[in-house]
């Protein structure tokens, strides 16, 4: 992945988010007859500025965030014509909508996305269980590699996308009740009893702390290409031989073959290959190229090999709407699964993630497609929205958290209490980017 290409995604994926963000406090702040003085996306320097009515909108050189500037008798001397229009002098609820609808903007936004997202059609895997290890949740559970994994505690499982999802929801549930489908065609319900907690670590992958591998398409090790002058072609191996072992091992699939050249040290491997229905035995070095042993061979993809494997997930609109405010409610309580084990330490706050990792992540899922890019968006989107609703004062949380302290006692939170919490709001968001820019700079080394 190019520098240029994270950057661009990573400058499109905040600028999207800011101005719906922004939006939301813009939009409820026009129908409350708030006058607003500037919309801005980004901080610092303006490279581009227009004046629309009476609102000023800029984009700024650093897209790290934006703002929206109202009239405000705290912040500068107001006409007396004007006063009905000033921020401050709204009522307290006028106040909580303009503050609440940044967030909710990016819940919106968030549905949006993926409604269109399954519309369109989400392809995924299907989840079938491969390899499974002796000591691992699912093979105590009595699941069997092959069996088709249908439903988590009822709700359908139709990929592997889908399964982690309703597995990551289902933590908490005593036991986890699986449906599945055995090879034989046979329906089998499992009871998975967790250990540990998997979201302590939640990097490990579910098949990893279930203790299996998803299975994957076989794809036949028939060699499709020789590259000249590789180890390949140097051991004698030709267009169309099929490995059928090396160093006395059967290989069964391209994949084992790979891992055998990838895990044994470059040294001499002895395979036996057939061609032209004769069993030929062949000596294979493969050669080191960039740190890595390479063979010099590739092959063809047997003709719609994945076709039994694939399953498009794909919605009419109402449907689709639906099952999109479902989905961002489930990963909104993942969310707050997440942070409440941050806070009281169950959970690392290595997982948490600054603008480098976003940049990261933003393009690859640009370069992949449109849809994983819609869908980093959204759970970018959801992740926003979250964050600026906790009680931490220079959040929207923290102006929300004293707006309820208002209603609840009648009067305002004085100005001196505000900025002592404003003191600590600070100190928070800044130990937090401390804790992000580590996070990335620990990745990036």
């Amino acid at each position: 992945m190019g520098f240029l290409t994270a950057l661009l995604s990573f400058v499109v994926t905040i600028g999207i988010l800011v101005t719906i963000h922004e939006y939301g406090h813009y939009w409820v702040a026009k129908k409350c007859n708030v006058k607003v003085l500037r919309f801005s996306v980004g901080f610092g320097k303006v490279i581009k500025s227009f004046k629309r009515g009476e609102t000023e909108f800029t984009l700024c050189a650093i897209p790290l965030g934006g703002y929206v500037k109202m009239l405000d008798e705290r912040e500068t001397d107001v006409a007396e014509f004007e006063r009905h229009r000033a921020f401050n002098q709204k009522s307290v609820y006028q106040r909580f909508a303009i503050v609440a609808a940044g967030p909710i903007a990016n819940f919106l936004l968030a549905i949006l996305l993926y409604t269109v997202i399954f519309i369109v059609g989400i392809n995924g895997f299907k989840p079938v269980v491969g390899a499974l290890t002796n000591d691992g949740i699912f093979n105590q559970s009595g699941l069997q590699a092959g069996d088709a994994l249908l439903s988590i505690n009822n709700t359908p499982t139709p990929s592997i996308s889908e399964f982690s999802t309703q597995f990551i929801q289902a933590i908490g549930s005593k036991p986890i009740t699986i449906q599945a489908r055995s090879k034989e065609l046979n329906l089998k319900t499992a009871e998975l009893h967790l250990t540990g907690d998997f979201l302590a670590n939640p990097e490990q992958g579910i098949d990893q702390y279930l203790g299996f591998k998803f299975a994957t398409p076989t794809i036949p090790a028939i060699l499709n290409h020789v590259v000249l002058n590789s180890a390949a072609s140097l051991s004698g191996l030709q267009t169309g031989d099929e490995i059928l072992s090396a160093n006395g091992v059967t290989i069964n699939s391209w994949q084992e073959f790979v891992k055998v050249i990838q895990t044994i040290p470059i040294k001499p491997i002895k395979l036996i290959v057939k061609r032209s229905n004769e069993e030929l035995a062949l000596s294979l070095t493969p050669k080191l190229i960039n740190n890595s042993p390479k063979a010099g061979v590739s092959v063809a993809l047997p003709e719609d090999y994945l076709k039994e494997w694939q399953v498009v997930i794909q919605k009419d609109p109402i449907d689709a709407l639906f099952s999109a405010s479902s989905k961002v409610y489930q990963l909104t309580l993942l969310n707050l699964k997440m942070i409440k084990k941050m806070i009281v330490g169950e959970a690392s706050i290595d997982q948490i993630s600054g603008p480098v990792s976003i940049a990261n992540y933003a393009g690859r899922s640009a370069e992949v497609g449109l849809v994983p890019f819609l869908s980093f968006l959204a759970l970018i989107s959801i992740g926003l929205g979250l964050l600026n609703l906790l009680p931490i004062p220079l959040l929207d949380g923290g102006h929300l958290f004293f707006y309820l302290i208002e209603i609840v006692k009648g009067s305002a939170v004085s100005e001196t209490t505000q900025q002592i919490f404003a003191k600590f709001g600070l100190f928070v968001i800044l130990s937090l980017t401390f804790v992000v820019l580590y996070n990335d700079l620990i990745r990036l080394l």
